[in-house]
């Protein structure tokens, strides 16, 4: 599905983090939340935590909007793609996006070292349990400034994706990883994803080569795995 949510859909070979993971397609229109209360199911992920595994990583929310401001700058510097503003705006309007976006600081810093961006997609069929979403997650994107990489940022990033999408119940987490991005490959299958065999030709526009394998996790019969 073209256009997408990129200014420019052809981004360079993403050198700056392993774990960059940047969309291609077109952001899907809202969907309708399950039977249940949203509120239910987002007012866990409100307030800023610190992950119990890294004590100087703190995680606030992305659609804080000074947080928001600062995760565009950092994805403009990171990323070698322009996302529209609608990326972005999405965010702050819908709570869906707002609960998978998180910004990272380090120790009681002021400035984000790193950030999150996914999405939910609905399943065709709702599941019998109305208090799960059901569905899939795509992260977009996940990148850390360089000076803090190899401390466990980005993990801590996914870590708090994963608990939200067990406590949503849905089926999986993906994401696309430009084909000859090894070092991608290899720090998500550290993390328990596989990587699907077959290759998405013609995913990236200007890279050559153009396609992109996929990484999953299974998340209703997987647990985190802690890698640092």
């Amino acid at each position: 599905m073209k256009p997408s949510d990129m200014d420019d859909p052809a981004p360079t070979p993403p050198r700056i983090s392993p774990s960059t993971s940047p969309d291609d397609r077109t952001h899907p229109p809202t969907m309708p939340p399950p039977p249940q209360q949203p509120s239910q199911i987002l007012l866990h992920l409100n307030p800023p935590r610190q992950p119990a595994s890294s004590p100087n990583i703190r995680l606030e929310v992305a659609s804080d909007p000074k947080n928001l401001a600062s995760l565009k700058h950092l994805n403009s510097l990171l990323l070698p793609v322009n996302y529209r503003e609608n990326f972005y705006k999405d965010i702050l309007t819908n709570p869906t996006d707002a609960a998978l976006s998180r910004v990272a600081f380090w120790d009681s810093g002021i400035s984000i070292v790193g950030g999150i961006r996914a999405r939910w997609d609905a399943p065709e069929t709702p599941p019998e349990d109305a208090a799960k979403r059901g569905g899939t997650i795509y992260l977009m994107t996940i990148c850390v400034l360089s000076p803090f990489r190899r401390l466990g940022v980005a993990l801590a990033l996914l870590e708090d994706l994963l608990q939200t999408a067990e406590a949503w119940g849905v089926d999986e987490v993906f994401a696309h990883v430009w084909q000859e991005n090894e070092d991608a490959l290899e720090w998500y299958r550290k993390r328990g994803f596989t990587v699907d065999e077959g290759i998405v030709e013609g995913y990236y526009r200007k890279l050559r080569p153009d396609g992109a394998r996929v990484v999953r996790l299974r998340i209703c019969t997987t647990t985190t795995t802690t890698v640092a």
